[in-house]
């Protein structure tokens, strides 16, 4: 399975398909094997449903909900899913993050869609979440352009890059949380643990 795991990465790499960075994965994945408490998932963002596998093959009482606003994508995951024997745990909504309600609540969300909406994203589901729920943030260096916004010349580039700097900033600053930031790892990894 993990030989199967790797050759969709490479292929999702090859056609551009955004997909965590190996040591932002290592490090989520490290994480819920050390909270064996952490069962129920929410994922905003499938892409094709790489990193909602590897999270579900951690342990087999975890079920995860993946958000993915594109169509192709999400059937590309739900082929992926279905070939990999886990839809019956990892279950693939085809939807806008900002837009998907239910009653549930959630052990940790990973946030991985559109970077400029997570403010939108962390306050939408708070609701779904508890005193002890965590959220995880991925790509908050964003190629290293929210530190350096020399490194691009891209309008949109700099504007989204300006949003996830003042998100950053934001949530260690959010008494609500407790906040492990590191830039170090992936593309910039925080995991916020909700106290209140």
């Amino acid at each position: 399975m993990n030989n199967r795991l790797d050759e969709l990465k490479q292929q999702a790499r090859r056609e551009h398909v955004p997909v965590m960075m190996d040591s932002g994965m290592e490090y989520l994945l490290s994480y819920l094997r050390s909270h064996p408490e952490i069962m129920k998932i929410l994922e905003c963002g499938t892409a094709v449903g790489l990193s909602a596998m590897k999270m579900a093959m951690v342990r087999s009482n975890i079920t995860i909900d993946t958000l993915e606003v594109d169509p192709k994508m999400a059937e590309q995951a739900v082929q992926n899913i279905r070939e990999a024997g886990l839809d019956d745990r990892v279950f693939v909504h085809v939807t806008d993050a900002a837009l998907f309600e239910t009653n549930q609540y959630y052990d940790l969300f990973f946030i991985d869609a559109a970077k400029s909406q997570y403010r939108m994203y962390l306050e939408h589901f708070m609701k779904n979440s508890y005193a002890g729920s965590v959220f995880v943030f991925d790509n908050l260096n964003f190629h290293g352009i929210v530190d350096h916004p020399e490194y691009s010349s891209n309008r949109s580039t700099l504007q989204m890059t300006r949003k996830i700097k003042k998100f950053r900033e934001a949530i260690l600053e959010d008494k609500r949380f407790e906040t492990d930031w590191h830039p170090e790892i992936g593309d910039g990894i925080l995991l916020a643990k909700r106290i209140v």
